[in-house]
């Protein structure tokens, strides 16, 4: 019987242009990012081999190269992440995404605007 363990990045920070108003597309806003992926892990656990497990490397690629391409809404950036992701991470696989953007400019102090997704 498969055995699930959740793996995950968390914390991953990136300075992005994302954003509806023109000063978030110039300006920039800091953004977390974690990543967790629940996965059959045991070939991992018992060989100790990267072959039986997520790459952790591939993960932080993925989100990298979403960042860096600007979008108007979280929640489509989240998508696109979601979306490269799969291209490595089977389809059995859980991924769970979470993306805040922090400080948003909404006339008040704000921590974060969030969205978390789970495909």
């Amino acid at each position: 019987m498969q055995k699930k363990v959740w793996i995950g990045l968390e914390g991953m920070e990136f300075y992005a242009y994302h954003g509806v108003y023109k000063e978030e597309q110039v300006i920039g806003s800091k953004y977390i990012v974690d990543v967790w992926v629940q996965t059959d892990a045991s070939l991992a656990q018992q060989n100790d081999d990267l072959n039986g497990t997520v790459n952790y490397e591939l993960i932080y690629d993925a989100v990298k190269q979403n960042m860096q391409v600007p979008v108007l809404l979280i929640e489509h950036l989240a998508q696109k992440i979601l979306n490269t992701l799969r291209t490595f991470i089977a389809k059995e696989d859980v991924i769970k995404i979470k993306l805040k953007k922090i400080h948003p400019p909404l006339g008040a102090k704000v921590e974060a605007s969030v969205i978390e997704i789970e495909d």
